[in-house]
C-alpha cells in the first residue's frame, strides 16, 4: 500500500515538471540566476554589460527574472562602475522588449537582441560622459562596451534558443558551439574576482572547460573554447591580457593531442599555456597561472568523457552537399541510359537467328533445297555439271511460280530434269517447304523492323532524358540547407505548404531554388513579392518563379537574377479573321536563367491546325519546365502528333533559347520560317532545313548559335510572314527604330506580311520580338 503510494506519488511529480507551469518557473529561475551571475562580470576592470546583455536575450518568459537577477548583481558590492547606470539600462531594455513584444518579426530577428543591448549601453554611456565632462577616453571605452554587449548578446539569445528548442538530433553547427562556449565564458567570468590567495576560481573553471571541450571536440573544440575564454579573460582585467593567447594556444595543442588520450590532452594544454605564459614578466603571475592549471588539470583527470558533449561538437554536416553523392547519382543515371540505349539490340538477334535457319533470297530457298536433295545422288554431275545450264534454267523458272502460286508442282520441271532426276517429288516439297520459310523469314524481319524502330527511339528517348538529367546534376556543386530552411519559412509565411524545398549551387556559385507545393492552397502568392522575400532570405538577387504543375503538386523553380533581360513583343492574325489560329507561342523562364520561346505552327488553318499548333507549344513547355532537355522534348512532342490520330497531323517547331548569364543563345527549327537576328549594326537570317514534328518516326532540331548583348533583337515569325519571302522583313528589322516598343514592332511586320501577301491564299500570321536589355 504504501509502495503504491510513493509511485503515485512521484507520478504526479513527474507529470508537473513535464507541464508548461513547471516549465515557466524552470526558465525564469535559471534566467534569474544567468541574469545575475553575468551581471558580476567585469571587462576592462569596471565595466559590466552582461547583465543588460542577458536581459535582452532570455526567452520572453524568463524576462522578468532575469531583469531582476541582473539588478540583484548590480546592486551588490562589486568593482562595477556606477551601478545606476546599468539599472537604468535594464529598464530601458525591459521597456522596449515589453513594447515590442508582439510584434514577432521584429523580435525574432537575429540582430534583435543585440540592437536592444547596443542602445540602452550607448545612450547611458553617453550619459555619464556628458555629466563628467569627458568626451575622450571614457567616451571610446562606452562605445566598445556597448559594441561588446550586443556581440554576446547574439551569444546569448542563440544560446537561450537553442536549450528552448533542444535539437532532435543533438548535432549543433558550428556558430551553436561557439554561442555556448561563449555563454559558458561570461557565466563563468562572475567567478574571476573569487580568489583564494591570488588564484582565481574563475580562471580555474575556464581552464576546465577549455581542456575539456579540447578533450571531446578535438581541434574544432579546443580552438573555439580557448579563443572564446582567452578573449573574454583577456579583457576582463588588463593585467591578464597574455591569456588571450595562452589559452588560445593551449586550447588549439590540446584539441591537436586529443586523440592521443586524456593525459596527452592535458600535457599539451600545460605546456602550450606555460610558453604563452612567459611574455607575462612577472614571476607571481606565472606562478598563479601555474597553479590554476595544475588546479583545473585535476579536476579535469577526474571528470567523465560525455558522449553527448563529443555528440555536439559533431558538427552538423549539409548531407546532400557530398561530391560522393553528387557523383554516384551522376554515375547511376548514366549507367541507366546506357542500358535503355541497348535494349533494342535484342530485337536484332531474333533477326541474326532467322537468317541463320531460313534462306535469305529465292536463289538461297534453291540452293538449300538442292544440297538437301542433290547430296549424296548418282545423277548430280550430270544435272550440275553436263546439264548445268538447263538446270539453272529450270530453277529460275520457278520464281514466277512461286509469286503467284506460292508453290511450285511436278509439272513445272522441265521433261529433260524429269527424266534425269529420279527425285523430283523431293525436290519439289523441298523447294515449297524451303519457300514459306523465306515467306516467315520476310514477314518476321518487315515485324522486327517495325518493332526495333518503336522500341528503339522508345528507349533511345529516354536514355536522352536520363542523360541530360546526368549532365545537370554534375553542375551542382553543393546544397545549402540553410537557405531551404528560409524559403519554406517565407512559403509557409505566405500561405503555402512547401512538400520539398531544394537550394543548390552550381560549378558557377549560381544558386537554384526547387520546391515542391501543393496544389490546393488558399493563397495566391504575388510573384514580386516573393520574389523580393527570397532574395532578401538568401542574400542573391532571383528572377521571378517559374511555375509547373503535375497533378495535385506545383513545382516552383527560381534562379539567381541574371545579367540581361528580355523584352518581349507580339502580334497575330487569323487567316480570313477566323475564330482559330493555327499558330501558337510560349515564353517563359526555364528557371534555370534562360528564357524560351517557341512559336508552333499546325498544318493549315483554322480549328484542325490550331490544335495541333497549341498542342505542340504546350507539350513543349510543359517538358522543358520539368527539366527535359531539347532532343528528348522533340522526340516526345514528334511520338505524342503521331499517335494522336490516324490522320496526318505535323506542326513546325520554332525555339529560341536564350541564356541570361552569358548572352548565348541557341536556335533550334524544326520545319521553322527563318528567323531575323539584329546584332549591333549587323542584321542575319538564320534558317535551315529540317523536318516539322508529327511526320516521320523520328526528327532532328537543326540548331544555329549566336553571341547576344545588350540591344540586339530577335525576332520569330510564322510561315505566313515570309510568304512572299524572306529580304524585305530582314530589311524591316534593320532599318527599324532602335527605342521603338517590341509590340509595335510585331505589329508593323504582321501588317506588312498581310499587305504583301499577293497570291490570293491567307495564311496565319505571327510576329514574336525579343530585344535583350
Amino acid at each position: 500500500m504504501e509502495e503504491s503510494k510513493v509511485r503515485q506519488f512521484f507520478g504526479r511529480m513527474g507529470e508537473y515538471l513535464n507541464s508548461s507551469y513547471a516549465r515557466k518557473i524552470v526558465v525564469t529561475a535559471v534566467s534569474f540566476l544567468v541574469g545575475m551571475l553575468c551581471s558580476r562580470g567585469l571587462v576592462f576592470g569596471k565595466y559590466s554589460p552582461f547583465g543588460v546583455a542577458v536581459a535582452a536575450s532570455v526567452p520572453k518568459g524568463g524576462l522578468w527574472g532575469a531583469v531582476l537577477g541582473a539588478f540583484i548583481g548590480y546592486l551588490i558590492p562589486s568593482p562595477v562602475y556606477v551601478p545606476a547606470r546599468y539599472a537604468a539600462a535594464l529598464v530601458a531594455v525591459a521597456a522596449i522588449r515589453w513594447s515590442l513584444s508582439e510584434l514577432k518579426n521584429v523580435n525574432t530577428h537575429p540582430l534583435y537582441a543585440p540592437v536592444v543591448t547596443f542602445l540602452p549601453l550607448l545612450l547611458t554611456g553617453m550619459t555619464m560622459v556628458f555629466l563628467n565632462g569627458s568626451i575622450t577616453y571614457s567616451a571610446a571605452l562606452y562605445v566598445a562596451e556597448s559594441f561588446l554587449g550586443a556581440g554576446c548578446a547574439y551569444f546569448l539569445n542563440r544560446t537561450s534558443n537553442l536549450l528552448v528548442s533542444r535539437r532532435e538530433d543533438g548535432l549543433f553547427e558550428t556558430a551553436d558551439v561557439a554561442a555556448l562556449t561563449v555563454t559558458a565564458g561570461i557565466v563563468v567570468l562572475a567567478f574571476s574576482d573569487v580568489t583564494i590567495s591570488g588564484v582565481s576560481i574563475g580562471r580555474i573553471l575556464m581552464i576546465l572547460m577549455v581542456i575539456y571541450c579540447a578533450r571531446v571536440g578535438g581541434i574544432g573544440g579546443g580552438s573555439v573554447a580557448g579563443v572564446t575564454a582567452g578573449a573574454i579573460q583577456g579583457l576582463s582585467t588588463a593585467g591578464l591580457s597574455y591569456l588571450s593567447g595562452a589559452y588560445g594556444l593551449g586550447g588549439l595543442m590540446a584539441g591537436v593531442f586529443a586523440p592521443m588520450g586524456k593525459v596527452a590532452t592535458a600535457a599539451a594544454f600545460i605546456i602550450s599555456h606555460g610558453v604563452a605564459s612567459l611574455q607575462a614578466g612577472g614571476e607571481p603571475q606565472i606562478l598563479t597561472g601555474a597553479i590554476e592549471v595544475a588546479a583545473a588539470t585535476i579536476l579535469y583527470m577526474f571528470l567523465p568523457k560525455s558522449r553527448r558533449l563529443s555528440e555536439m561538437f559533431g558538427v552538423r554536416k549539409d548531407t546532400l552537399s557530398g561530391g560522393a553523392l553528387r557523383g554516384n547519382i551522376v554515375m547511376r543515371l548514366r549507367y541507366a541510359a546506357e542500358a535503355l540505349t541497348n535494349v533494342y539490340t535484342s530485337v536484332d538477334e531474333i533477326s541474326k537467328k532467322l537468317s541463320s535457319v531460313c534462306a535469305p533470297d529465292l536463289q538461297g530457298v534453291y540452293n538449300k533445297s538442292t544440297e538437301t536433295i542433290c547430296a549424296g545422288c548418282g545423277m548430280s554431275a550430270v544435272c550440275w555439271r553436263k546439264h548445268k545450264e538447263q538446270t539453272l534454267q529450270n530453277f529460275a523458272s520457278f520464281s514466277v511460280v512461286l509469286k503467284e502460286r506460292g508453290k511450285v508442282e511436278s509439272s513445272d520441271f522441265t521433261k529433260e530434269f524429269a527424266d534425269r532426276c529420279g527425285r523430283v517429288g523431293e525436290m519439289r516439297d523441298a523447294i515449297n517447304k524451303n519457300y514459306n520459310r523465306y515467306l516467315m523469314k520476310e514477314a518476321a524481319e518487315l515485324r522486327t523492323a517495325q518493332v526495333r524502330e518503336v522500341v528503339e527511339e522508345h528507349f533511345r528517348t529516354t536514355a536522352g532524358i536520363l542523360e541530360e538529367m546526368a549532365g545537370e546534376f554534375s553542375l551542382y556543386e553543393h546544397f545549402d540547407e540553410e537557405a531551404a530552411q528560409r524559403v519554406e519559412d517565407i512559403l509557409r509565411d505566405n500561405g503555402v505548404t512547401p512538400l520539398e524545398v531544394c537550394c543548390r549551387i552550381d560549378k558557377f556559385d549560381r544558386m537554384t531554388i526547387e520546391a515542391e507545393v501543393g496544389k490546393d492552397r488558399q493563397k495566391r502568392i504575388n510573384r514580386a513579392t516573393f520574389t523580393r522575400e527570397i532574395s532578401a532570405a538568401c542574400g542573391r538577387s532571383f528572377s521571378p518563379p517559374c511555375v509547373s504543375v503535375a497533378e495535385d503538386k506545383c513545382r516552383i523553380q527560381m534562379c539567381q537574377r541574371p545579367s540581361f533581360e528580355v523584352s518581349r513583343g507580339f502580334a497575330q492574325y487569323s487567316a480570313g479573321n477566323g475564330a482559330f489560329c493555327g499558330d501558337s507561342t510560349n515564353v517563359f523562364y526555364d528557371g534555370c536563367g534562360r528564357l524560351v520561346a517557341i512559336l508552333s505552327d499546325g498544318m493549315g488553318t483554322g480549328g484542325r491546325a490550331a490544335v495541333d499548333g497549341a498542342m505542340t507549344a504546350a507539350m513543349a513547355e510543359s517538358l522543358l519546365k520539368a527539366g527535359i532537355g531539347f532532343d528528348s522534348m522533340l522526340q516526345t512532342v514528334n511520338s505524342a502528333l503521331i499517335a494522336k490520330s490516324g490522320d496526318e497531323s505535323l506542326a513546325t517547331m520554332d525555339i529560341a533559347c536564350i541564356d541570361l548569364f552569358s548572352g548565348k543563345a541557341e536556335f533550334r527549327k524544326a520545319g521553322a520560317a527563318g528567323s531575323v537576328v539584329r546584332r549591333g549594326r549587323r542584321t542575319e537570317l538564320i534558317e535551315a532545313s529540317s523536318m516539322p514534328v508529327g511526320i516521320m518516326p523520328s526528327v532532328e532540331f537543326a540548331v544555329t548559335e549566336r553571341e547576344l548583348t545588350a540591344g540586339d533583337v530577335v525576332v520569330l515569325v510564322s510561315d505566313g510572314v515570309v510568304a512572299s519571302g524572306t529580304e524585305w522583313l530582314v530589311d524591316f528589322v534593320a532599318n527599324c527604330d532602335e527605342e521603338e516598343n517590341p509590340n509595335t514592332l510585331a505589329e508593323r511586320i504582321t501588317e506588312e506580311a498581310k499587305r504583301r501577301r499577293s497570291d490570293g491564299h491567307e495564311d496565319d500570321v505571327t510576329a514574336l520580338v525579343l530585344v535583350v536589355i
